[in-house]
């Protein structure tokens, strides 16, 4: 008899701890999936992730397809300064936004390779896109939570657009840090507006 009752006991522990393990398992699982306000992902020790996802997929996806600046650009003989285009301008439009698209992708890939949190906004040979002045400034940073949440934020933003990313290699926060000639992109969550694509600047 108390051979069967210790058998029994014994039993009933072995479900408890089973149970428990489950629920344990499950609790993990579900903090591990958590994310914060910002879209971070959180672990289970509570420390926030930056998530690392290529953005090519996202800005192939709201970017004109090849048909529709083709289609534009034979609508047009000048550019926004009544510059006029050529067929040969127009390829070089068309070719240089798939290159610099494909750079700007890269660059950003190969950021998350190596783990890094910020980006800022350059200009080739420091001469300004005299179109993407009036919407940033050279040095502006994003992170790359920014990037992940808003893809539309990566460069090139129009055609003939020369302005690009390039990764922020300094180990402070730049939010935390006071930097001659950098300062956030963003003011607040809302991300700061863009040239529309159709803002067209003759290469030269």
């Amino acid at each position: 008899m108390a051979a069967a009752i210790i058998g029994l006991l014994l039993f009933i522990a072995l479900v408890l701890i089973a149970i428990r393990m489950i629920s344990f398992r499950h609790a993990s699982d579900d903090v591990s999936n958590d994310t914060g306000d910002d879209g971070s992902l959180i672990h289970a020790s509570g420390i926030y992730s930056i998530i690392r996802k290529s953005p090519r997929e996202d800005i192939l996806r709201i970017r004109p397809q090849e048909a529709e600046i083709r289609k534009y650009l034979a609508s047009l003989n000048e550019d926004i300064t009544r510059q006029p285009l050529t067929p040969t301008d127009k390829q070089k439009l068309s070719e240089k936004w798939r290159q610099l698209m494909e750079d700007n992708i890269q660059v950003v890939e190969k950021g998350d390779a190596e783990e890094v949190e910020f980006y800022y906004y350059d200009f080739p040979d420091d001469t300004p896109c005299h179109v993407c002045t009036s919407y940033l400034n050279q040095g502006q940073f994003v992170s790359r939570q920014e990037i992940f949440k808003n893809p539309s934020i990566i460069p090139p933003f129009h055609l003939g657009c020369t302005t690009r990313i390039v990764p922020y290699r300094g180990r402070e926060n730049l939010r935390d840090a006071t930097i001659l000639g950098m300062a956030p992109f963003f003011s607040n969550s809302v991300p700061p507006p863009v040239p529309e694509w159709t803002k067209i600047v003759k290469l030269t």
